[in-house]
């Protein structure tokens, strides 16, 4: 496999007893690097720690993100970000509920599943393609997120991003066009955040 959290469970199943591993295998269970993957690169002027904590913690995703997350800390506590919060508060239309963190290690790497579709319409171009529930809310959901912080100078970032597990077909083409086009603005997002903040900190 050629995804990096897959050898961090490796790891962690040398690690652990035998109580823990249907635990780590089960976040594993479902997913594959078919090839279908959106791959960014981007360099932003926060330290790995803080870009890591932007997007890790509630208030770092608020920053520059999504207007309400509920995220945990470690592999396999919840990776909920919510896109419109005062008509989908659990994320079920326009959010991940029922997303997983996979692997986090602060200030260099982190792996969260992703939902790639919309519940319904009401966002309309801010949104993803619309699919039906059980291809949206498909468990264990088939897509993740890794993000690699990489150290750039003695202040910056470089954020090695990949979007695995689209699948075949037209709507999961349509899908990985689109989140191609949003991650990419995203990272554009998380770039300026972290440029006012040293405008700020000056």
């Amino acid at each position: 496999m050629k995804h990096r959290w897959f050898f961090l469970a490796l790891v962690a199943l040398a690690q652990v007893a035998l109580a823990s591993d249907s635990r780590v295998l089960a976040l594993t269970a479902g997913k594959h690097d078919n090839g279908n993957t959106i791959r960014l690169e981007k360099t932003v002027a926060c330290s790995p720690a803080r870009t890591y904590a932007m997007w890790s913690t509630d208030d770092g995703v608020r920053s520059f993100f999504a207007p309400a997350s509920r995220i945990g800390r470690g592999a396999g506590e919840e990776y909920t970000i919510l896109f419109s919060p005062a008509a989908d508060p659990q994320g079920l239309a326009h959010g991940t509920k029922g997303a997983r963190i996979l692997a986090a290690s602060p200030g260099r790497f982190l792996a969260f599943e992703w939902i790639t579709f919309a519940g319904d319409a009401s966002l309309g171009r801010n949104a993803p393609p619309i699919a039906p529930p059980p291809v949206r809310n498909e468990l264990p959901l088939p897509t993740w997120v890794e993000i690699d912080f990489l150290p750039s100078g003695s202040t910056a970032t470089r954020i090695a991003f990949r979007h695995y597990g689209f699948r075949d077909g037209d709507i999961w083409a349509a899908s990985q066009a689109w989140f191609t086009g949003a991650w990419d603005h995203v990272l554009d997002a998380l770039a300026a955040a972290c440029a006012k903040e040293n405008v700020a900190s000056r």
